[in-house]
C-alpha cells in the first residue's frame, strides 16, 4: 500500500510530486483510483499528468477495471492519443463479454471523429476482437480498411488476419493471406498450422509444420495439440519423444490428452516419467492425473497425488478441488469424497456439483438433494451441470415427481435452459420407473430433436421391462442412426431373442457384422497393493489365471448353496446349456472378485471397475457372494455404482426388476396363478396357498407396503401376462412400477433371496 503521508492535503503551491511516478508504483486498481482520488482532491489536474500507466493497467491487468480505463479516455481534458486508444480497445478485445466488441467498435469511430489516424496495432486488437466473438462480416470489413490503410504487408495485422478467418471457418481466406505474404514470421506459420487443426485439417497442419525453417517451443506445442485433438496418442507420442524441448505445456498436453482419449494407464505412467525427471506438475496436469485414477478406479493412485497435493503445498484451486472430489467418489470411496468436499477452502458452484454427483452415482440419492438445497441457502446459484447431477440423484432413487420438480425448476426458477443432457436424464427417469409410455411421449413433446443417447435410455428401459414392442421399435431406429455404436445391436437383438424372435435376433448380429461392429470386450479393473490390474471375459493372459479361475470355482461352488443358478438368459447364442454357463461364470467382473479374494484381506472392500453395464447373472452372483463371504464390493459400470453388501445392491435391483428390499423370498409354483410372498414385517411361516387367492396375497403386500402421500397414492394392478415360456409370473407396482420375469424354472424352486 502507498504511505498514508504521500496523500496528506498538499500546500497548493506545491507541485513538485510527480503522480506521473507515483502511478509506476502502483500495483493494484484499489492503489491506482487512490492516487487518482488525491490528484483531483488537491487539485493537481493542471498540467494533467500522463494517464498511460493508469489506464493501461485498468484495461489490461487481470485485476484491472476496464470500464475505469474507459471512462479516464473519454473524460480526460487533453486529447488522447492513439495509444491510449489502442490500449483501451485492446482491452475491450480481450474482455470476453457481452457488448466488448461493440465497445470496441465505437472507439475506434471515435477515433475517426477525433481525426486520429489508426495504426497497425488498431487493426490488430480490432481482428482479436472479431475473432473472439466470430464476427465475420464485421471482421471483413476491416480487413477492407487494411488493405485502403496499406497495411496488408504488416506482420502483426496479416498475423491477426489469418487467425481471424481460421476461428471463423474460413480456411481458404486463412491461406490466402498466408500464400500472398511476402515475409513471414513463426507466428504466421503458428498461426497458420493452429488453422487447420482448428478447422480439422491435421494433414496440411502436419505438411506445414515439415516446412517451417524456424520453429519455437509454441510450433511444437500448437502441432502436439493438434494430434491429441484428433485422438493420435500414438503419433502424439512419438512427437512428444522428438521434441527439441519439452515445457510445462508439453507435459499438461499429453497427460491430458491420454486422460481424455481413454488412455488413463498410459496417463499415470507419463506422470511417473515427469517424477523421475523432477518435473513438477501444475495443477492443470494432476487434474488430469486425478481423472486417470477416476476411470481406473485407482484409490490407492488417487489418495497418493492428494497426498503429494499436500506435501508440494500446491494451491487448491476450485478446479483442483472437484477434481479430488470427483476423483474419491468414482473409486467408490463416497465418505472420502465428502470429507474433500468439507476440508475445501471455497465451496463454489464446481466443487458442490462433484459432490452431488458423487453422492448421486453412489446411490446416496437423499443426501444429494440435501446438499443441493445446502448449496442455494449459501447464495450459490445452481448451473446446467449441477442439474444433470440433481436429476441423475432423482433417477437412481425412482423419485418422478421430484424429478420433474427439479426440471421445471432450471428454467423457471434459474432461467437455465434444459439440454439434451437434462432430456436424457428425464427419459431415463421416467424409464427407470417402468413409465415407458410416458417416456416416449415426454421424446415426443421435446423442442430439440432428441439425440441416440436419449433413444438409448428408453431403449435400455424397454429391454428391463419387457416392453418388446417398443423396443423393437426403439432399437429399429437406434441402429441405423447410430450405426457404430455395438451396444444398440446387442440390446435389439437380446430384446429379439426374449421375445422368442430367433429369426430377427440372428438377422440384427449379421448386420452388426455386415458393417464391421466390433463388440466392445467387457473388460474390469481392481486395484491391488498399487497396482492395477486388467481382465476381460473368457481371460486367461494373466500369470495367475489357474488360481483365479479355481478360487471362482470355490465361490460359485458356495453360493449355490444359497440357490445361485447361471441366469443363462442372457447369453442368446444358440449355444448348449453347459457352454452357457461357462461363457457366464467367465465374466470379467467375476475373475476381478476372484482375483480380489486371492490377494486382499479378508473383510477388505474390493472395488471394481467395468467398461460396459454389469449383466444381470453377475449381479445376482456377486450380490450373494456379498452376503455368503461377509464382503463389501464396490463395482462401477457405465450406468453407476453397485455398491453390494449383505446380499443388497445399491442400485437397489433396478437391472433385475427387484425393488423391494422387504421381500425376503418368492416361490414360483408351477401352474399356479399367485405367488406366495413371505414378509419381514408380516413376520408370516406359513402360507395356506390353497386358499388364497392372488388379490388376497397382494392385500397382504399391500399392509406392509409404507403408507405415502396423498400425492403418491398406491395403486396396485395385478398383471398376468401370457406365459412366453413356461413358469413365468409378472407383479407389477403401479406407483413403482417394477415387473418381475423369471425363466426357465423349476417348480417350487426358490428364485430370489433378497
Amino acid at each position: 500500500m502507498l504511505k498514508p503521508s504521500i496523500f496528506k492535503p498538499l500546500k497548493p503551491d506545491f507541485h513538485s510530486i510527480s503522480f506521473t511516478a507515483i502511478f509506476h508504483k502502483c500495483k493494484s486498481m484499489k492503489q491506482f483510483k487512490e492516487a487518482h482520488t488525491q490528484l483531483i482532491i488537491n487539485g493537481l489536474t493542471h498540467p494533467p499528468p500522463s494517464l498511460r500507466p493508469i489506464i493501461s493497467f485498468s484495461a489490461l491487468d487481470p485485476s484491472g477495471d476496464i470500464d475505469y480505463a474507459l471512462l479516464l479516455l473519454l473524460r480526460t481534458s487533453t486529447p488522447p492519443t492513439v495509444f491510449l486508444f489502442n490500449t483501451t480497445i485492446r482491452g475491450f478485445s480481450r474482455a470476453r463479454r457481452p457488448g466488448s466488441l461493440l465497445s470496441s467498435v465505437l472507439l475506434f469511430v471515435r477515433m475517426g471523429v477525433l481525426s486520429l489516424a489508426p495504426n497497425n496495432f488498431t487493426f490488430t486488437f480490432l481482428f482479436q476482437g472479431c475473432s473472439n466473438c466470430v464476427a465475420f462480416d464485421l471482421g471483413r470489413q476491416f480487413h477492407g480498411m487494411v488493405i485502403k490503410n496499406s497495411f496488408e504487408m504488416d506482420v502483426f495485422v496479416r498475423n491477426s488476419i489469418i487467425r481471424f478467418y481460421s476461428v471463423c471457418g474460413t480456411l481458404d481466406d486463412a491461406r490466402w493471406v498466408f500464400d500472398e505474404s511476402s515475409e513471414l514470421d513463426v507466428v504466421s506459420w503458428n498461426s497458420m498450422i493452429d488453422g487447420c487443426i482448428r478447422n480439422g485439417n491435421i494433414l496440411e497442419a502436419l505438411s506445414l509444420f515439415s516446412k517451417m525453417t524456424e520453429r519455437n517451443d509454441i510450433s511444437w506445442n500448437i502441432l502436439l495439440g493438434g494430434l491429441v485433438k484428433f485422438g493420435c496418442m500414438d503419433d502424439a507420442y512419438r512427437f512428444f519423444v522428438e521434441m527439441p524441448r519439452r515445457n510445462m505445456v508439453s507435459w499438461v498436453v499429453m497427460i491430458s490428452g491420454y486422460a481424455q482419449n481413454g488412455q488413463p494407464k498410459e496417463a499415470l505412467a507419463l506422470f511417473r516419467e515427469m517424477q523421475m525427471l523432477d518435473q513438477e506438475p501444475n495443477s492443470a496436469i494432476l487434474v488430469s492425473v486425478l481423472s486417470a485414477c477416476s476411470q481406473l478406479g485407482a484409490l490407492d493412485h488417487g489418495r497418493w497425488v492428494h497426498c503429494y497435493i499436500g506435501k508440494k503445498c500446491v494451491r487448491v484451486d476450485s478446479i483442483l478441488s472437484a477434481a479430488l472430489i470427483d476423483m474419491y467418489a468414482k473409486c467408490g470411496s463416497i465418505d472420502l469424497a465428502m470429507q474433500a468436499f468439507s476440508t475445501s477452502r471455497k465451496r463454489d458452484v464446481s466443487a458442490y456439483t462433484a459432490a452431488i454427483s458423487g453422492l448421486a452415482m453412489n446411490g446416496c440419492s437423499e443426501e444429494a438433494l440435501q446438499l443441493f438445497e445446502q448449496m442455494k441457502g449459501e447464495g450459490i446459484s445452481p448451473d446446467g451441470v449441477s442439474y444433470i447431477a440433481v436429476l441423475c440423484a432423482c433417477s437412481h432413487a425412482g423419485w418422478v415427481e421430484k424429478g420433474f420438480h427439479y426440471f421445471a425448476s432450471m428454467s423457471d426458477v434459474h432461467g437455465i435452459r434444459p439440454e439434451l443432457d437434462h432430456y436424457a436424464c428425464m427419459v431415463d427417469l421416467l424409464g427407470r420407473a417402468g413409465l415407458l409410455e410416458e417416456a416416449e411421449k415426454f421424446v415426443a413433446s421435446m423442442p430439440i430433436k432428441p439425440d441416440n443417447v436419449i433413444w438409448g435410455a428408453l431403449l435400455g428401459a424397454c429391454r428391463v421391462y419387457g416392453n418388446a414392442e417398443m423396443g423393437q421399435r426403439v432399437g429399429s431406429l437406434l441402429v441405423e442412426s447410430d450405426q457404430n455404436h455395438d451396444g444398440r445391436y446387442i440390446l435389439l437383438s437380446n430384446i429379439y431373442a426374449e421375445s422368442m424372435k430367433g429369426e430377427d435376433a440372428e438377422q440384427v448380429r449379421k448386420t452388426m457384422r455386415r458393417r464391421k461392429v466390433n463388440r466392445v470386450p467387457g473388460c474390469s479393473l481392481i486395484e491391488v497393493a498399487g497396482f492395477v490390474h486388467e481382465f476381460f471375459s473368457g481371460d486367461r493372459s494373466h500369470e495367475k489365471t489357474e488360481e483365479i479361475y479355481l478360487m471362482w470355482e470355490e465361490i460359485v461352488k458356495e453360493i449355490k448353496k444359497f440357490g445361485y443358478r447361471e441366469e443363462t438368459r442372457a447369453v442368446v447364442f444358440d449355444v448348449e446349456e453347459e457352454e452357457k454357463e461357462a461363457v457366464i461364470g467367465h465374466h470379467s467382473e467375476k475373475l476381478a472378485v476372484a482375483f480380489g479374494f486371492l490377494y486382499t484381506k479378508s473383510g477388505s472392500t474390493l472395488r471394481i471397475v467395468k467398461n460396459i453395464r454389469i449383466c444381470s447373472d453377475c449381479h445376482y452372483a456377486i450380490k450373494l457372494v456379498s452376503k455368503v463371504f461377509k464382503r463389501k464390493i464396490a463395482i462401477r459400470d457405465r450406468k453407476c455404482f453397485h455398491h453390494f453388501e449383505e446380499g443388497l445392491c445399491s442400485c437397489k435391483d433396478y437391472w433385475q426388476g427387484l425393488q423391494w428390499s422387504q421381500m425376503q423370498l418368492i416361490i414360483v409354483l408351477e401352474g399356479s396363478l399367485f405367488l406366495a410372498v413371505i414378509m419381514y414385517e408380516l413376520g408370516i411361516e406359513e402360507l395356506p396357498l390353497s386358499k388364497l387367492s392372488s388379490r388376497e396375497l397382494l392385500r397382504m403386500w399391500c399392509k406392509s407396503f409404507p403408507r405415502r402421500s396423498d400425492s403418491e397414492k398406491i395403486a396396485y394392478q395385478w398383471v398376468f401376462p401370457q406365459p412366453r415360456e413356461k413358469h413365468q409370473s409378472t407383479l407389477l407396482l403401479c406407483s413403482d412400477p417394477v415387473s418381475v420375469t423369471y425363466h426357465e424354472l423349476e417348480a417350487g424352486r426358490v428364485v430370489a433371496m433378497c
